[in-house]
């Protein structure tokens, strides 16, 4: 043990010292805003006014105030209008459902299909391959501003606006960075396997699928989670395309912003701070439960895989 305890100490040169200092210090950044926001949503409102920077201070009602979450799982609903069928109320409940519809079906396509054109674009090198790979980084170089108009006017030709399946056809392309992130991935996986599982008579389909993919499993998921995320914030995208299926992010756009008069008559109407946490901690949640459930999994050694016979 005194040895091993040697070795770290040896190995804390002043530069590191300085990078882990910085590196507390950002996570402290990070996660202190959240703590705050977690503490402040639970404290009654009144309080909160005289004083938002301190959290339990003794006095009856300014500890674990949970009518701001009852409040907020009253008036969490938006209105829903539908050619054909007319307008309708969504609760909370049925914009999460279709929150992790849209964002587990967009996170699947959005990281399958990148993943299968970098394999092919990796191991099946050509001239369609050096192509695919430049004109990646080339849309990636170049912004593209003002292409939402023509969008929405294709979408709606092709008769995918407002399905919730047409969202997951959408993202399913191998443009972006995660593209990079495979084709990396893939070239660092050595051809023995490949050629090994010819020799046995396996197919292009069972390489792939049976030998590359438990390679780069962990890369893969990674990758999906970070979408899954990213598509679970995401309220532009339904909003624009997905009128219909409203998710917990437009939801929880829609209670911030809205003038609807039933819920500004009403007590709990969100306008105070403590409020307006609750609710973003009610969104936030589940995201957190996926990333403490799946963190050992997803967040390990993203270059060690196993191989499946």
């Amino acid at each position: 043990m005194a040895s091993k305890t040697n070795k770290i100490k040896s190995k804390l040169t002043p530069l590191g010292i300085v990078l882990l200092v910085c590196l507390c210090a950002y996570v402290i950044l990070v996660l202190a805003p959240l703590v705050w926001a977690f503490l402040s949503s639970l404290r009654d409102p009144w309080f909160y006014r005289m004083d938002s920077l301190w959290w339990i201070k003794g006095k009856e009602g300014d500890v674990l105030y949970l009518d701001n979450y009852k409040t907020i799982g009253e008036i969490f609903w938006c209105e829903v209008t539908r050619k054909g069928v007319g307008t309708y109320t969504v609760g909370m409940w049925r914009m999460f459902g279709y929150s992790l519809l849209y964002a587990i079906g967009c996170a699947f396509t959005a990281s399958f299909v990148p993943c299968v054109t970098a394999y092919c674009c990796s191991k099946f090198p050509c001239k369609l391959s050096k192509t695919v790979v430049t004109i990646v980084i080339v849309c990636m170089s170049l912004p593209i501003v003002g292409s939402l108009p023509s969008e929405i006017k294709v979408v709606k030709f092709l008769r995918l606006y407002d399905r919730l399946w047409s969202m997951w056809v959408m993202k399913a392309n191998f443009l972006g960075l995660y593209f990079l992130v495979f084709y990396a991935a893939f070239n660092g996986v050595s051809d023995t396997y490949s050629e090994a599982a010819k020799i046995d008579g396996a197919g292009n389909f069972r390489i792939f699928f049976g030998i590359i993919m438990p390679l780069v499993k962990n890369t893969f998921f990674t990758v999906m989670l970070i979408k899954f995320i990213e598509f679970w914030n995401d309220y532009q995208n339904p909003l624009i395309y997905m009128n219909s299926y409203p998710t917990i992010a437009i939801g929880l756009y829609s209670l911030l912003t809205t003038n609807d008069p039933r819920k500004m008559a009403s007590t709990g109407y969100a306008n105070t701070d403590p409020q307006k946490m609750a609710a973003a901690m009610t969104v936030l949640f589940p995201i957190l439960a996926v990333f403490i459930a799946f963190q050992k999994k997803l967040l390990g050694d993203l270059t060690i895989g196993g191989v499946k016979g």
